[in-house]
């Protein structure tokens, strides 16, 4: 609003000044424009520095909890796992076949649509001809007798003689240049291989799905089983230290004449026992690298992300997140003991029962699989052939309409130009029932992939079964072997104290060492296995998150 004003007060002065300096008009008008040209220029600076002090304030404030340094939970494993999942969609050599292959299908159903619509064609020739063969006319002989007769009626008037004639059956110049017009009127296999490439695209998608499905699950079975590998190395690390350790004690009291030697040399094979085992483990571990960075396509050596949280934290998000898609509790309300899932014990009976879900609940996950959608996309494309082979009993009317010039020289004058246009009508009668056996062979096609269909239909409920199964049993395994975990390092604990005082012998503290490492040897491999049959069980109940960028 001032703004305003303060134009309204320019304008005035304005005026008075130029109509004193007797100023024309226009020269008024481009000097009020020029005043509210600046005014917009100021109000525009002004906007722009108030939106860079809100800017600055804002970037002045703390960052978001995401990114904050105390929270060390912004990364969780899934988060690495999903974003090698999304690598390897994206890199995958098999997975680009696959895509060409459904890109290959929906040309070829494209060129069967192609087939509705006419087709125009221009035919041009031009030719040169010298000799061939000939046909004599006797001009002469007919003609001339008769003209000898006249001319002896009439001596007055002489007639012409005429010369017998030789025609060419080939003309020395000679060109035709044409339109051909030509489309189906009725030709019902177009319809019907039309569909059947269709839905034979409906199965390469889901084929493609599929391979995008198994290639997620793979790449994460590899991510575990490479994380399990990383945990065996780092475990086998520390108890190597543990063993040099007593080794070098050992070493010393021997030194100092408290024990005898074959303590030494037992400290020395256990050191060398665990350093075999390392080695074993680091072959694994290098293994397991190559085959995740494979599936990514990637160099055998590439770095993979490290994970900023524990593997129980891991297992509970992937169990919550399963039983939510899935409607239904697989375990119960805990999940893992020291998971953020409370001390409750396990639910049994009825509750246990829904965990375990009915074969009509399995089926509806199962129908889902892309597996059973392309067989069943492959079992109408078969049955569309079918019906497409049984039309070769039908006619076939098509319209051809040919336009053009032909003659010794190019022209539209005289006789040149012609066209014609026919209806043209094809029936095979007989063809010693070549398409009968045709029609018989895509009737049996399509039975066989109906079978096909009904037959992985059971193996993907049983696979269904099976994963619940297994899923639980690593669950109580897990819950197991944390217990085993517990117990074997206080007693490692405390048999230690009691070897430093003396109390307790070599073999004795060699044993407690062996069966602690044994026991977190054990726990990694079967929280890794639990998160290995989690993955198995998304897979086969089709849960399995991939989704590439187009």
């Amino acid at each position: 609003m001032m703004v305003i004003i303060n134009d309204t007060i320019s304008d005035q002065k304005f005026s008075q000044v130029f109509l004193y300096k007797s100023v024309d008009k226009l020269s008024i008008k481009n000097r009020v424009m020029r005043h509210l040209r600046r005014y917009l220029a100021f109000f525009l600076v002004l906007c722009g520095i108030m939106f860079a002090a809100g800017s600055g304030s804002a970037l002045a404030q703390p960052a978001a909890p995401a990114s904050s340094p105390s929270d060390s939970n912004s990364e969780f494993p899934e988060t690495v796992v999903e974003r090698l999942v999304q690598d390897a969609l994206e890199n995958n050599l098999t997975l680009k076949q696959e895509r060409i292959s459904l890109e290959q299908g929906r040309a070829a159903l494209a060129q069967t649509k192609g087939q509705y619509l006419p087709s125009l064609d221009l035919s041009a020739r031009y030719t040169r001809s010298r000799g061939g063969r000939t046909i004599g006319f006797p001009v002469g002989d007919a003609v001339n007798p008769a003209y000898r007769a006249l001319d002896q009626m009439s001596p007055t008037r002489q007639f012409p003689r005429l010369q017998n004639r030789e025609i060419s059956l080939l003309r020395e110049k000679e060109q035709r240049t044409e339109l051909q017009l030509r489309q189906p009127l009725y030709r019902p296999e177009i319809r019907r291989g039309a569909e059947a490439r269709s839905h034979e695209v409906e199965s390469q998608e889901a084929s493609v799905e599929a391979q995008r499905r198994q290639l997620a699950h793979d790449v994460k079975t590899a991510y575990y089983r490479y994380r399990k590998a990383q945990a065996r190395v780092e475990i086998l690390e520390a108890t190597r230290t543990l063993a040099s350790e007593n080794r070098r004690t050992n070493q010393q009291l021997l030194e100092a004449a408290k024990v005898t030697k074959d303590a030494v040399h037992r400290a020395e094979a256990e050191v060398l026992s665990v350093r075999q085992k390392l080695t074993q483990s680091r072959t694994s571990f290098r293994q397991a690298r190559r085959r995740l960075n494979v599936l990514r396509d990637r160099p055998s050596d590439a770095k993979i992300p490290e994970p900023k949280t524990g593997t129980e934290t891991l297992i509970d998000k992937r169990v919550r997140a399963l039983e939510q898609r899935v409607g239904q509790t697989l375990f119960g309300s805990e999940v893992l003991d020291g998971a953020g899932g409370g001390s409750q014990p396990m639910r049994t009976g009825a509750a246990a029962g829904a965990a375990g879900g009915s074969l009509e609940s399995i089926r509806a996950l199962v129908d889902e699989r892309p597996a059973l959608k392309r067989l069943d996309a492959a079992a109408k494309a078969a049955d569309a052939q079918h019906r497409a082979a049984q039309t070769a009993f039908l006619p076939t009317v098509s319209l051809a309409v040919d336009a053009g010039i032909q003659g010794r020289t190019y022209g539209f004058s005289g006789d040149k130009p012609y066209a014609r246009a026919s209806v043209v009508l094809e029936w095979n009668l007989f063809d010693g029932l070549t398409e009968r056996r045709r029609v018989e062979r895509r009737r049996l096609e399509t039975k066989r992939l109906r079978a096909r269909r009904e037959h992985v239909a059971r193996q993907l409920t049983q696979e269904v079964r099976t994963a619940l199964e297994n899923v639980r049993v690593a669950h109580r395994s897990l819950r197991t072997a944390q217990a085993r975990v517990r117990a074997a390092q206080e007693s490692f604990r405390l048999t230690r104290r009691r070897h430093e005082a003396g109390r307790a012998n070599q073999a004795t503290l060699i044993d407690a060492r062996t069966t602690f490492t044994e026991a977190r040897m054990n726990l990694n491999v079967t929280r890794y296995d639990l998160l290995i049959h989690l993955a198995e069980l998304e897979h086969a109940a089709g849960l399995v998150r991939a989704n590439p960028k187009k």
